[in-house]
């Protein structure tokens, strides 16, 4: 068995791997968003969702096979080239538009008005400055029809307080095995870098490999995230936790932000 250690930007450049290692969980987070969307709308019929960021767009996907239509966008090209074929072997290339943009220029692009728009697992936090996410919620904004919200998933941070951290994600997809471990270094409020390491095991036949990149991602605490999102087109309406189930705001951890047009 062979061994191949690399130093790259892990799974982000690979979208198969990506989809391996994600693709866990992925109906409960969809159906948690299209549940609450269906309730801010009122109404429990067809509609239609937006995911910035959407990588293979894994949850347009399961959206779509229950009957939704979906728009995605991620600025990797190669990610929304594998979220097309992946969506024309499904069969699910009419009720899907895939594009490549940036979070914070992408309105134009957008072909029809969003019932509702998600953004989840602090994906939302690469965006890498106050000035970039009010960038960004502003373009949310502008393609939101009335009644329409944007469930953003998030974490945060209580500085001084949270200490570093570690979880493990395992995904695997006939002989391919992934696995990643995830260190957390929390951010100082004089920088607001949480610094995240990644170590990536990729067990196939054929040999192991191994992937380690190093990230970060900006870090808000709850005043900090509360007062951005006052300074925005759009407002907290309510906030849930991962399953969909209304929940205070945490000062440390992640929820699910769900935010509307003021």
């Amino acid at each position: 068995m062979s061994i191949n250690t690399t130093e790259s930007t892990g799974f982000y450049d690979d979208p198969t791997i990506y989809d391996i290692l994600h693709a866990p969980g992925t109906a409960d987070e969809a159906r948690a968003v299209e549940s609450i969307a269906h309730e801010a709308l009122g109404h429990g019929g067809a509609l239609t969702f937006l995911e910035p960021a959407c990588g293979t767009a894994r949850h347009l996907r399961w959206l779509a096979t229950h009957g939704h239509r979906g728009v995605g966008f991620d600025l990797s090209a190669d990610m929304i080239a594998d979220a097309k074929r992946r969506a024309a072997r499904a069969g699910l290339t009419r009720r899907l538009d895939l594009f490549v943009a940036d979070m914070t220029d992408f309105a134009s692009r957008v072909p029809r008005p969003i019932d509702a728009a998600f953004n989840l697992i602090n994906t939302i936090r690469h965006l890498p400055s106050d000035r970039a996410m009010l960038d960004h919620l502003a373009q949310v904004e502008r393609v939101l029809r009335p009644g329409g919200v944007y469930v953003v998933g998030i974490s945060t941070t209580m500085y001084g307080v949270e200490m570093p951290s570690e979880d493990v994600w395992v995904g695997a997809r006939g002989p391919c095995r992934v696995t990643q471990v995830v260190n957390y270094l929390p951010a100082e409020p004089s920088d607001r870098c949480e610094t995240v390491l990644s170590h990536l095991h990729i067990h196939r036949p054929s040999g192991d490999e191994h992937r380690d990149s190093t990230y970060t991602l900006r870090s808000y605490s709850l005043d900090e995230w509360t007062r951005l999102v006052g300074r925005s087109a759009l407002r907290i309406a309510r906030v849930t936790d991962h399953d969909g189930i209304d929940t205070d705001p945490p000062t440390l951890g992640y929820a699910m932000f769900v935010l509307a047009r003021r």
